[in-house]
């Protein structure tokens, strides 16, 4: 039986179509808040969009790499890495507070930033 891979392309063929105007409007938030002294509370608003814009660019890159991995396109970077390395940066990203890091660590082959994001979700 051959697998369906249909809705895996329209999904990869919207992520692709949102990024171009996401990216316009992630781009010219930063560029105000780099380059214009803006009154509260304009300040404010320019800095949810461009906060609300990056969360928008990591879920198009988390559906993209759903419809590669459905349609059996994904291809991992395979990088040696230490599992106390990853655990130490999985600490981070959950806040500190949140995990503890102990024990010794040994070599593996994995993605480092699909571990990354599956840790820290």
């Amino acid at each position: 039986m051959e697998k369906d891979t249909y809705f895996a392309k329209l999904v990869s063929l919207g992520c692709h179509d949102v990024r171009t105007p996401l990216a316009t409007v992630h781009g010219f938030a930063k560029t105000l808040e780099r380059v214009t002294e803006l009154e509260p509370p304009a300040d404010r608003y320019v800095e949810m969009i461009g906060k609300a814009s990056a969360e928008m660019a990591e879920l198009l890159d988390e559906l993209s790499l759903a419809a590669r991995i459905e349609s059996g396109r994904y291809e991992p970077v395979l990088r040696e890495v230490d599992t106390l390395e990853l655990a130490r940066a999985a600490r981070v990203a959950a806040r500190r507070g949140r995990v503890s890091v102990e024990g010794d660590g040994a070599t593996v082959s994995t993605d480092v930033d699909a571990v990354g994001r599956g840790v820290s979700a």
